[in-house]
């Protein structure tokens, strides 16, 4: 995989010099333009003539160079600061990604539906930092939190319960980098908790672990949704967990969202190789009759927990409650120079 740096030669119509090319392109003495220099060789992108072939100054104008990886990917998952943990670096890309939301649940006299939806995925945002554009030589983070799991009692008739919305994650370079950050998955709902076609939000259909209901419909609940990036050069939104309508006496639930890293829903980065493990998978919705009913928790990061639903019964033992959301992350590639 070939990494071009998010810097660039620059020089506009001013005079380059053969000193000015090493510091950025590197190469030890002697050096050549048609050489040391020449496309595909080191840090220099193939676009720029290859051996053999008439090369000048003036082709070297606003190039970028050409990375390599050092080290492996740095996963964070705690902190309120960050430094780097690779030395000697031009470049890091950062992904952060917001927490999971709970799912909803609901436990329903006989007779009744019941349903209850996934949290939805954590955001994402992404951006390369320059080290000698941005000036970045630290920064203070945030991780979100996962969506706590909410459970009722469930032989409460008509109980139904939301989930918890997870956290935002941030990256506050110094410097003269851009905050990013992604906020979390929302949570998921239970029965007559909004519709199937309802568009959630941080208050609506209802708030976080509530037990209010809003509609007369049993077999109805509103969709989670996924979280959101804001301040990457790449911004991208995890999928909710899907509303429900069922009738019939019947009982469903869905799985809780995932993340979108910009290659696919739960897709991981090609850069970060085998340094992050784990799906990011949203937790299986469980609809059983097999007390205590919950939903799966959302796998490893930014995940949301999986819905639950369950007739109720009269034994004050028997609980149902939606997944628990994962916890957000900060994941950080180091790249140096070509050589």
């Amino acid at each position: 995989m070939t990494i071009t740096s998010s810097d660039n030669f620059g020089h506009g119509n001013t005079p380059v010099s053969m000193s000015e090319l090493r510091t950025y392109f590197g190469g030890t003495n002697p050096i050549s333009l048609n050489g040391s220099f020449n496309g595909g060789i080191a840090s220099v992108p193939d676009t720029l003539p290859a051996s053999g072939a008439e090369t000048s100054f003036s082709d070297f104008r606003s190039q970028n160079r050409i990375l390599k990886k050092k080290g492996t990917t740095e996963t964070i998952t705690s902190g309120t600061s960050w430094t780097p943990a690779q030395s000697g670096c031009l470049q890091y890309n950062v992904y952060v990604l917001g927490g999971g939301g709970s799912g909803g649940a609901a436990a329903q006299d006989s007779g009744r539906e019941d349903v209850g939806s996934g949290g939805g995925g954590g955001g994402v945002a992404f951006r390369s930092f320059s080290v000698s554009n941005d000036n970045i030589t630290s920064a203070v983070i945030a991780i979100g939190a996962g969506g706590a799991q909410t459970s009722r009692q469930s032989n409460s008739s008509q109980g139904a319960i939301s989930g918890n919305n997870g956290g935002t994650t941030s990256f506050n370079p110094d410097g003269d980098g851009t905050t990013i950050s992604a906020t979390g998955g929302l949570r998921g709902f239970g029965s007559r908790q909004g519709l199937a076609t309802t568009t959630p939000t941080t208050t609506t259909p209802v708030g976080e672990g509530s037990t209010d209901v809003t509609e007369a419909v049993w077999g109805q609940c509103s969709p989670s949704a996924g979280g959101t990036g804001s301040g990457g050069s790449s911004n991208y939104t995890g999928t909710g967990g899907s509303g429900l309508n069922v009738g019939g006496d019947q009982t469903a639930a869905s799985a809780g969202g995932s993340p979108n890293f910009g290659y696919g829903i739960t897709v991981k980065p090609t850069e970060w190789g085998s340094d992050v493990t784990g799906s990011f998978s949203g937790g299986g919705g469980n609809a059983s009759v097999n007390y205590p009913v919950y939903g799966t928790d959302g796998a490893n990061y930014g995940a949301g927990g999986g819905g639950a639903a369950t007739e109720s019964g009269g034994d004050a033992t028997r609980y149902v409650g939606g997944g628990a959301g994962s916890q957000g992350a900060i994941f950080v590639t180091y790249y140096e120079l070509n050589s």
